[in-house]
C-alpha cells in the first residue's frame, strides 16, 4: 500500500513546477524503470534526435539563402523575405530549445550615487569652464587656449574622479612602474587569448593598410578641400572649424597635419587615408571592449574581427574623408557608458563624456550621439524604477554631459559665435531652405526610414565615393547574422530584461537618423557615411548571433569530432565573409571607384617630372573645360598647393609672355584648345597620354625653345 499508484505518477509528472522550473519528480529513482529493463536501441534513437540541432543549422542555411536572393544580379527579392520569415520561425524554435543560446547578461549591482566633488579643484574647474570657453573666439585654436582646455580637462577630472581600489588599471600600472624603478622587470604576460585577440587586430590592420596609396587611386575634389584645410594647418592658420564645401570639424585636419609635420608623411591622398585608417584601428580596442560588455569576451573576439574586415568601414577610412570619425567615436562611448551604468562607475561615465565631446570635434554625423546617450539613460531608467535610482541616473546623465562640453568647448564656443555656419549642411538637408521638399514632411521621413533600415540588407545608397552602389551595405554572411542577432537580443530580453540588448538595438535606428534626416534630398538616404555610426551596434549584434550558435552548437556536439565540425562551421563562415569583404573592397569599389574620377595623379606625376627637370611650379598649365578633372588636383599631385593650373583656351595667349619652357595639358578630345594651342606655338610638340578608364586620355604639349624632344619623366 506504500508503493506509489499510476496516479500518483501522473501527478508527478505533470507538476507545474517540474514544467517550468525545471524540477525533479519526487518520486525516488527505485520507483521508475530501471535502464536495465529498457531496450537500448530506442533510447539511442531518441538522444540523436533530440541532440541534432537541425533548427539551428536549417535556420542559417535559410536566412543564408534569404539574403542571397538581396544580392546584386538577384530578380526575386520577396523571395528572400519568405526565407528569412521561415528562417525567424526556425531560430525562435531553435532559442526555445536552447539549440542557439542568448547571451547572459551582466547584471546592474548597485544604484548609482550622487554626484559628489571635491570643493577646491571644484572651484578652479567651474572659472576656467567658462575662461576656456571665451578663449577659443575668432575660430583659432592659440597656444593659451589649449593650455586652458588641458587645464579644464584636468581640473574637472581632479574634481568628480572616485578613487578606486587596487585592483584598477592605473594601480597595476603604477604596480608595474614601481617594481621596474624598484630594479625589477616589466611582467608581459601572453597567452593563447591574448595572441588571438592580436592575431585579429593583425587581420584587421592588414585589411586596411593593405594597398593603401592604390585603392582607391585618384582624389576628388572634396580631398582638394581637405587637402588645403590641412596646408593652411601646416603654414599656421589654425582653425576650430574649416568653412570649406559648407564646413568641417577639425579633427581629421590635425591629424593628417601631424603626420606630415612629425612623421615625414607627404602632403597628398595617402596620408589623408592613412590617418583615418589608423584611428580607427585604434578604435577596434573598444570595439573588442563592447563586444565583451554586452556578450562574453568570444562576442568581443568576434565583433572586432567582423568590423575589421567589414567593406563598410575600410571604405569610409580608405575615402581619405573624416566620416570614418563617427565609428571611431561611436565604439568608446557606448563601451563606457554601457559598463559605467551596469557597475555604476562614476569615472566610466567621465570617460564616456570626454569621448562623446571629442567626437562631436570628427564628423557632423556624431550630433546624433548625444540622443544616443539620452536614450540608453532612459531604457535604464525604465529598467530600473526605484525612487531611489532616480537622483543617481540624474547625477550620471549630468556628469556625462558636462565633460562632453569639456572635451567639445572649441566647437561649442565657435558654434556659439557662427550659429549659421555649424549648422548650415544640417539646416539646407532638413529643411526647403535650399531644396523644397518633394512631398509631405511625414512621408518623406517614413520613406527614409524603412530605406535605411534595410540598407544593410538591400541597398547602400548611390554615393559612388563611400560604397558599392546599388548593394547590400553588409556580406552576405554579416547580413544573415545581424538579422538573427536582432531576433536573438528581442528573446533575450523578454527572457531577461536586461535594458543592454535595448539599449543597442535601440541605437541603431537612432545612429541613421543623420542619413534619414536628408528630407529635402532624399535621394542620398542611404548613406553609408551619415549612418556610419550605426554599423559598430549591427555588427555587435552580427557577432552575438555568431558566438551564440557556435556556442549552442559546441554544447550539443559530441567528442572531438563533432566539436572539430563546429569550429569548421565558424572557420568557414568568416572565411566567406573576409573574401566577399575582400572582393567588395579591393576590387568592386576599386573599379567602380577608378571608372568614376579623373587621373590627376597621372597628370600630376608628368608635371612633377617636368617641374624637377627642366621646367617650374608657375609653367605648368591645364587647358580646363567643362566637367573634365580638377585643375588643384593637379597642381597638388605634383606637390603644389599655392595654385590652380587652370587656363581657358581663350587666354592663352597670356603665356606668350613668359620666358622658358612650358607644359600645357590637353584633353583628348578638346581639338579647339589643342588647336589655339599648335597655333600660338607651332615650335611645340605634344604626347597621347592614355588613362587607366575610358574617357581619361589627355594631350601633353611641351614648349621648350631649347629642347628638340621631351623630358624624362
Amino acid at each position: 500500500m506504500d508503493e506509489p499508484s499510476l496516479l500518483d505518477y501522473l501527478k508527478s509528472q505533470l507538476n507545474l513546477h517540474r514544467l517550468f522550473r525545471g524540477e525533479k519528480s519526487p518520486l525516488v529513482a527505485s520507483d521508475l524503470p530501471s535502464a536495465e529493463e529498457e531496450e537500448p536501441e530506442p533510447i539511442k534513437r531518441r538522444f540523436i534526435l533530440a541532440s541534432l540541432p537541425w533548427r539551428s543549422l536549417l535556420a542559417l542555411g535559410l536566412a543564408l539563402t534569404g539574403q542571397r536572393f538581396f544580392e546584386p544580379g538577384a530578380t526575386l527579392p520577396r523571395l528572400g523575405i519568405g526565407f528569412y520569415l521561415v528562417a525567424g520561425g526556425l531560430l525562435v524554435a531553435a532559442l526555445l530549445k536552447g539549440e542557439w543560446t542568448t547571451p547572459e547578461a551582466k547584471r546592474f549591482n548597485q544604484p548609482l550615487s550622487a554626484a559628489t566633488a571635491r570643493k577646491t579643484p571644484l572651484f578652479i574647474f567651474l572659472p576656467l569652464l567658462v575662461i576656456t570657453f571665451l578663449a577659443f573666439g575668432g575660430n583659432r585654436f592659440t597656444t593659451g587656449g589649449l593650455v586652458l582646455w588641458a587645464a579644464t580637462l584636468i581640473t574637472g577630472l581632479w574634481a568628480f574622479w572616485q578613487r578606486e581600489e587596487n585592483g584598477s588599471v592605473w594601480a597595476k600600472i603604477r604596480q608595474q612602474t614601481a617594481g621596474f624603478f624598484r630594479g625589477g622587470h616589466l611582467l608581459l604576460q601572453l597567452n593563447w587569448w591574448h595572441l588571438l585577440v592580436l592575431a585579429v587586430f593583425i587581420l584587421s590592420a592588414w585589411f586596411h593598410l593593405n594597398q593603401l596609396g592604390t585603392v582607391p587611386l585618384e582624389m576628388t575634389s572634396d580631398h582638394a578641400e581637405k587637402l588645403l584645410d590641412v596646408n593652411d594647418i601646416l603654414h599656421g592658420n589654425y582653425s576650430i572649424f574649416f568653412p570649406r564645401n559648407s564646413g568641417r570639424e577639425p579633427l581629421q585636419f590635425y591629424l593628417s597635419a601631424a603626420l606630415v609635420k612629425y612623421f615625414g608623411q607627404p602632403l597628398g591622398f595617402t596620408t589623408l587615408k592613412l590617418g583615418m585608417a589608423l584611428a580607427f584601428l585604434g578604435s577596434l580596442y573598444y570595439v573588442y571592449r563592447l563586444g565583451g560588455e554586452v556578450g562574453s569576451r568570444w562576442t568581443g573576439l568576434l565583433a572586432m574581427l567582423l568590423v575589421g574586415f567589414s567593406s563598410w568601414a575600410n571604405i569610409l577610412a580608405r575615402s581619405g574623408m573624416r566620416l570614418v570619425l563617427t565609428p571611431v567615436f561611436v565604439a568608446p562611448v557606448l563601451f563606457y557608458l554601457l559598463r559605467g551604468l551596469r557597475l555604476s562607475r562614476r569615472n566610466d561615465l567621465l570617460v564616456a563624456g570626454i569621448f562623446l565631446g571629442f567626437g562631436l570635434l570628427g564628423y557632423s554625423a556624431f550630433r546624433i550621439m548625444p540622443l544616443v546617450v539620452l536614450l540608453i539613460f532612459l531604457v535604464f531608467t525604465l529598467t530600473y524604477r526605484q525612487p531611489k535610482q532616480k537622483e543617481g541616473i540624474a547625477a550620471g546623465l549630468a556628469l556625462v554631459t558636462l565633460f562632453a562640453v569639456v572635451g567639445a568647448l572649441p566647437l561649442l564656443r565657435f558654434a556659439f559665435q557662427y550659429p549659421e555656419l555649424i549648422a548650415m549642411r544640417t539646416v539646407t538637408r532638413m529643411t526647403g531652405a535650399e531644396q523644397a521638399l518633394a512631398g509631405p514632411l511625414g512621408v518623406i521621413f517614413l520613406q527614409n526610414l524603412w530605406n535605411a533600415i534595410l540598407m544593410p540588407f538591400w541597398r547602400d545608397g548611390n554615393t559612388w565615393v563611400i560604397s558599392v552602389t546599388g548593394r547590400p551595405a553588409l556580406d552576405l554572411v554579416s547580413a544573415s547574422l545581424y538579422l538573427s542577432g536582432a531576433v536573438i537580443l528581442l528573446f533575450a530580453w523578454f527572457k531577461q530584461r536586461a535594458w543592454q540588448y535595448l539599449a543597442l538595438l535601440f541605437s541603431i535606428p537612432l545612429l541613421m537618423l543623420p542619413s534619414i534626416l536628408a528630407l529635402a534630398f532624399p535621394i542620398e538616404n542611404p548613406s553609408l557615411s551619415r549612418a556610419g555610426g550605426s554599423l559598430i551596434p549591427i555588427l555587435i549584434v552580427a557577432a552575438i548571433a555568431l558566438e551564440g550558435l557556435l556556442r549552442g552548437l559546441w554544447h550539443t556536439s559530441r567528442g572531438w569530432f563533432g566539436r572539430a565540425l563546429v569550429v569548421a562551421l565558424g572557420v568557414g563562415l568568416l572565411l566567406v565573409s573576409a573574401q566577399q569583404n575582400y572582393d567588395l573592397v579591393f576590387r568592386q569599389y576599386r573599379l567602380q571607384y577608378q571608372d568614376a574620377t579623373w587621373n590627376s595623379g597621372q597628370m600630376g606625376a608628368i608635371a612633377r617630372a617636368y617641374i624637377h627637370s627642366i621646367g617650374s611650379t608657375d609653367s605648368v598649365y591645364v587647358v580646363a573645360v567643362a566637367h573634365w578633372v580638377d585643375t588643384r588636383l593637379v597642381a597638388m599631385n605634383a606637390g603644389v598647393f599655392d595654385r590652380d593650373y587652370a587656363i581657358w583656351a581663350d587666354d592663352l595667349e597670356l603665356t606668350l609672355g613668359q620666358a622658358g619652357p612650358k607644359l600645357f595639358f590637353v584633353k583628348a578630345d578638346d581639338t579647339a584648345g589643342m588647336s589655339r594651342l599648335t597655333a600660338l606655338y607651332p615650335e611645340g610638340f605634344g604626347n597621347y597620354h592614355s588613362g587607366m578608364a575610358d574617357g581619361r586620355d589627355f594631350y601633353t604639349y611641351l614648349v621648350s625653345p631649347a629642347l628638340s624632344g621631351g623630358f624624362q619623366q
